[in-house]
């Protein structure tokens, strides 16, 4: 499908094969979304997505009886039990990088999509937090990692943003480590609103250096969570810095994609950009509406099938956690995706909108 073609996807097409489910399942489901596709994110042999989808898509207490219920069998699921598995006793996760031999996790330098902040991330998206013994032992070794200033490695904007949003769902957001990762970022500032790291700034001696846009992506979807921040400057800053760009363009040429990420869903959520994350957190902060994301919402719904399930395009081959196969439809996308939608037509009292 052409550029073209994707970005003049009308949004009334993509309404004519799904429909409103509230109904039967409720008015926390505000999203576009069939009750054929809801009952397929439902099924029960995933009960960290069933879980998600009942508390978060169709707006659940996690006190319901079900939600009780299938939050009970999370645990013991195959793709947790797996994940703990292969964690060290110490609690870190090692993986041999391929080039150098060496083996990577157990301090804050990373490997390919397995080490340890990958994987407690994995685990929060799991539905699993500090109550198990295990996630605990790990977060809390990760967190020990943290140097003074709230950083964890060379001010890396993309691992701050990430780390903040997993701990924040693995429960510490009381935390006054997590706190001083926030406190950093909302310290950080760039000229044009977004954020970099240390091993780019300063690397041109004639011009400024644009933000990273992919660190900027895991900052907006961390400060998503934190709507204590929402009309903080630096975070109003984060917001124009995607509104400008329409969020998934580049600011100097509204034609073209600010990169190669944003034209493949990928899963889980690591350091490439995605427009679902995008559009989910500016959505929860109550952007949702405004005209500049039109393109980048019909971008994202010319992503899904005749029976509105989207499609994953990218998975990383090294990671531990099997989330489906490339180019086929996919529960966890298109969970986001609707979230998205259904957090876009929400009412939001807490930010005060810009034109």
């Amino acid at each position: 499908m052409g550029l073209r073609l994707i970005l003049d996807f009308h949004a009334e097409e993509f309404k004519t094969h799904i429909s409103f489910s509230q109904e039967r399942y409720g008015s926390g489901v505000n999203a576009l979304v069939s009750e054929k596709v809801l009952a397929w994110l439902l099924e029960p042999e995933d009960p960290s997505l069933k879980y998600r989808t009942l508390v978060e898509l169709m707006g659940k207490s996690p006190n319901d009886s079900e939600a009780i219920e299938c939050k009970k069998l999370i645990p013991e699921s195959a793709p947790v039990k797996d994940m703990l598995s292969l964690m060290h006793p110490d609690g870190y996760w090692l993986q041999k990088n391929p080039r150098t031999g060496r083996m990577l996790g157990a301090g804050a330098e990373y490997g390919a999509f397995g080490t340890t902040h990958y994987c407690l991330s994995y685990l929060a998206e799991l539905g699993m937090d500090r109550i198990n013994a295990q996630v605990a032992k790990a977060a809390e070794r990760y967190l020990g990692l943290q140097k003074s200033d709230g950083d964890f490695r060379n001010h890396y904007s993309c691992l701050l943003g990430l780390n903040i949003r997993t701990f924040i769902m693995l429960g510490y957001r009381k935390d006054l480590r997590v706190q001083k990762s926030i406190d950093m970022l909302l310290n950080t500032d760039r000229p044009d609103g977004g954020f970099l790291c240390d091993m780019h700034e300063g690397k041109y001696k004639t011009r400024a250096v644009k933000s990273c846009f992919r660190g900027s992506v895991k900052a907006l979807l961390a400060f998503s969570y934190l709507p204590e921040y929402w009309n903080h400057d630096r975070i109003r800053n984060l917001v124009d810095y995607f509104l400008r760009r329409e969020g998934i363009f580049r600011s100097t040429d509204l034609k073209e994609f600010v990169n190669k990420d944003v034209e493949r869903n990928s899963f889980p959520i690591v350091w490439r950009a995605n427009v679902f994350e995008i559009l989910l957190a500016l959505s929860k902060m109550g952007y949702g509406k405004d005209r500049r994301l039109r393109r980048a919402w019909n971008f994202l719904d010319a992503k899904a099938d005749n029976n509105g399930r989207y499609i994953l395009d990218w998975t990383p081959e090294q990671c531990p956690w099997k989330v489906g196969e490339r180019n086929q439809p996919n529960k966890w996308i298109t969970f986001y995706a609707l979230l998205a939608h259904k957090f876009k037509e929400a009412k939001h009292d807490v930010v005060t909108l810009r034109s």
